[in-house]
């Protein structure tokens, strides 16, 4: 199972995408009725937000990165928390390195400050090619 930073177990889960009027969302889920662990989401705006509920906020620290092996991208992370998902979100344009981050072989990971989630699973081929074209719409 993976970790996070401070040793604790990270469950199996899934991979879901959602899709509306207000954009799309991909999300790893961990069990039924509990919230999503990380969330993507592509508002209908333009743009890439990422959400870990797990991450405490750190005053000091705007920086979320996320990736997959040697591909990685830094988001602008907002050190007040996310007050709609819990955890702290960071936000950026839609990185071209996307689809590779989402199916990368060692998963995708998550660091904000010296929190860490991940590797997660790869999001499918399908999954992840439907969720690149709603976030280039």
């Amino acid at each position: 199972m993976p970790r996070t930073d401070a040793g604790t177990a990270v469950p199996s889960g899934s991979w879901e995408m959602v899709s509306s009027g207000e954009g799309d969302g991909l999300f790893f889920g961990v069990t039924e009725g509990e919230p999503a662990r990380v969330h993507l989401f592509c508002p209908s705006g333009g743009g890439l937000l990422v959400n870990v509920n797990a991450f405490r906020p750190i005053g000091s620290e705007e920086r979320m990165t996320f990736g997959s092996g040697a591909t990685v991208v830094t988001l602008v992370a907002d050190p007040s928390g996310d007050t709609l998902r819990g955890g702290v979100s960071g936000e950026g344009p839609v990185p071209s390195e996307l689809a590779a981050i989402l199916t990368g072989d060692t998963g995708l990971s998550v660091n904000y400050g010296s929190q860490n989630v991940g590797p997660l699973p790869p999001v499918s081929t399908e999954m992840t090619r439907d969720f690149v074209a709603g976030c280039s719409d």
